[in-house]
């Protein structure tokens, strides 16, 4: 068995090669770095108890810009560190869509930083030539150029911010102030306060995009509340996060009722609905491309901005189901490395 492992700074990843074995695991590694053994462990104790040997594993990673760590040299350092003692055979995915050794890792650490997306088109680059590949997840949005099967994106998270090929929002754990400066909610318009108080999980959980299951990140009460706060009423039910969304304009229900909640939930989705559509554009245009192909949890989004650019929509779910879907980079960089290793076994 070969399994892909993509650690994030919120949420670690695991596919196996043939889609059997799949798990998105909330882990915070800005709380508690060691957090990654715990998870990694379990994940290989389980498939050991269920009688699952791991041939490979390959390993791409974006939690190396947690603040635990004081540059991304030493995020992919110990993320590699980790890793390797729990998985002797773990093969890392670098810069130019190479598996290397741990040995690698130590001698050119920044070339392993940032991956996971890389993973996700080089795979996809296989079947289809000229797209724009869009992966939204929790956290992130990357919108990628694919070209007569080349990725013309940029290499590193920098240099794509600056072109719009990454667009730091996510469907579950970006905060509402940072999409919207003002707010308007009965014909009239207020500019929104800067404190964490509500997320986009609120926001589609409100919408119904997401149930109460989807929501896996903490909610925002939890950044800052004591224990008796965190065990209180106010959870992850829908008047729980309309709740939230009215202090983001230091108001509550009693003064915005609950259809002001949702109105500010409709203008987040439709400022990264907005957000997603200049960036597609302009890589539509540079490229001439016509079709996108989207993964990730965020899907709906970028069906939305397609068809309002009257481009080609392909959601992965429909090919590989929603499990896959959501953590395309980990089962993108196990079936690359399940390529790579029957391909040296056959010339073996």
């Amino acid at each position: 068995m070969i399994i892909g492992i993509d650690v994030g700074g919120a949420n670690t990843k695991i596919s196996t090669s043939d889609g059997s074995f799949v798990r998105s695991i909330y882990a915070p590694l800005w709380r508690n770095k060691a957090i990654i053994y715990d998870v990694l462990s379990g994940v290989k104790g389980r498939l050991e108890t269920e009688g699952k040997g791991v041939e490979a594993v390959g390993v791409v990673m974006t939690g190396e810009l947690c603040g635990c760590f004081n540059t991304k040299r030493e995020g992919v350092l110990y993320i590699k560190k980790v890793v390797s003692d729990i998985f002797e055979n773990a093969m890392f995915f670098d810069s130019d869509c190479a598996f290397k050794t741990s040995l690698y890792v130590d001698k050119d650490p920044l070339s392993f930083a940032a991956t996971n997306w890389l993973a996700s088109a080089k795979l996809l680059s296989k079947e289809y030539k000229n797209v724009i590949f869009v992966d939204i997840g929790s956290t992130t949005t990357d919108v990628i150029p694919v070209v007569e099967g080349k990725i013309k994106a940029k290499k590193t998270d920098l240099e794509r911010l600056k072109c719009g090929e990454l667009i730091y929002s996510g469907v579950l754990r970006t905060s509402v102030s940072h999409l919207l400066k003002r707010i308007e909610i009965g014909g009239e318009e207020y500019r929104t306060s800067s404190e964490l108080f509500s997320i986009t999980a609120d926001v589609y959980l409100v919408l119904g995009y997401i149930t109460m299951d989807n929501y896996s990140c903490e909610k925002p009460d939890n950044y800052f509340a004591n224990e008796e706060v965190k065990k209180g009423e106010d959870d992850k039910n829908r008047i729980s996060a309309m709740r939230r969304l009215a202090r983001v304009v230091c108001s509550d229900l009693e003064e915005i009722s609950k259809e002001g909640a949702v109105s500010i939930a409709g203008q987040v989705k439709e400022a990264q609905v907005e957000a997603l559509i200049d960036s597609m554009k302009r890589i539509k245009e540079k490229y001439e491309l016509e079709m996108v192909v989207s993964a990730g949890i965020g899907d709906f989004i970028v069906k939305e901005a397609a068809d309002s650019l009257n481009m080609d929509f392909l959601s992965l779910s429909s090919r590989y189901g929603k499990k896959i879907s959501a953590v395309f980079p980990a089962y993108a960089v196990a079936k690359l490395l399940e390529e790579t290793f029957y391909l040296k076994r056959k010339l073996d």
